[in-house]
């Protein structure tokens, strides 16, 4: 079995995710590089390939940052399937679709709110099987525009029209909302990083009383594990990415 690549985005290391436990009790070979403090993958052919949260924009002017889009643009010509989380989302439709994807919101989509399954979602391996309407924590001020003939929408919100979607050209996800925590994990993850927090508005007392498990999101993680693990039979086609 190949190894499984966990693309570490964050500043500073994080509290350890109900995902993060998930994957290690995987059989799968993770290799974890943590990009925002300069690492690389050692290699470049994995069975599947998650790609983290940051503080950070897809747009900043970084190296870590422009790497990461080279890295990602390579990885996709492979046609190894990858998932992206909130910046995750955001880099991969940076990286495979084009810059001009990912913008800036109005305002900070936070706080608990349902997230809707669209039509394309029921025969998607990613979230076949979950109910039409999901539970889910929102933490972005960026987002990934939804219309573009490379993007399919699989799930929106009443506030977000992209938050789910898939590239039609390769088995690539990208998920706005945190599913990797449960309820004492989130709780954990907000105290970490209170300052982020408080700066956008938000008490901790007030996050820490709505934090739950959120089960059927989570779902959609295990799901994609799956795809990793059985991903030399799922092959699609190598991915044509676009001229930079």
């Amino acid at each position: 079995m190949k190894p499984f690549l966990y693309l570490d985005n964050w500043h500073a290391l994080q509290a350890v995710s109900r995902f993060d436990d998930f994957l290690n009790s995987s059989g799968l070979q993770i290799e974890t590089v943590r990009t925002n403090a300069g690492q690389l993958p050692r290699d470049s052919d994995y069975c599947g390939v998650f790609v983290s949260p940051s503080f950070n924009g897809a747009y900043d002017d970084l190296p870590w940052v422009h790497r990461l889009h080279e890295i990602l643009r390579s990885l996709a010509t492979r046609s190894i399937p990858m998932l992206g989380l909130c910046f995750g989302s955001q880099i991969l439709a940076s990286a495979l679709v084009g810059r001009e994807q990912v913008f800036i919101r109005d305002s900070r989509e936070t706080g608990w709110g349902e997230i809707f399954l669209t039509e394309a979602a029921r025969d998607d391996p990613l979230t076949r099987g979950l109910p039409d309407n999901i539970p889910a924590f929102h933490w972005h001020g960026d987002e990934v525009a939804a219309p573009h003939p490379d993007i399919i929408v699989i799930a929106r919100s009443t506030g977000c029209g992209n938050q789910i979607w898939r590239w039609a050209r390769g088995p690539v996800w990208g998920v706005q909302p945190h599913f990797e925590y449960d309820g004492d994990g989130l709780r954990v993850w907000f105290s970490g990083n209170r300052g982020q927090f408080e700066a956008a508005g938000m008490t901790l007392s007030g996050l820490e009383s709505s934090a739950s498990n959120c089960n059927d999101g989570f779902r959609l993680l295990e799901n994609f594990v799956g795809i990793a693990a059985n991903s030399d039979c799922m092959r699609i086609g190598k991915g044509r990415i676009p001229e930079e």
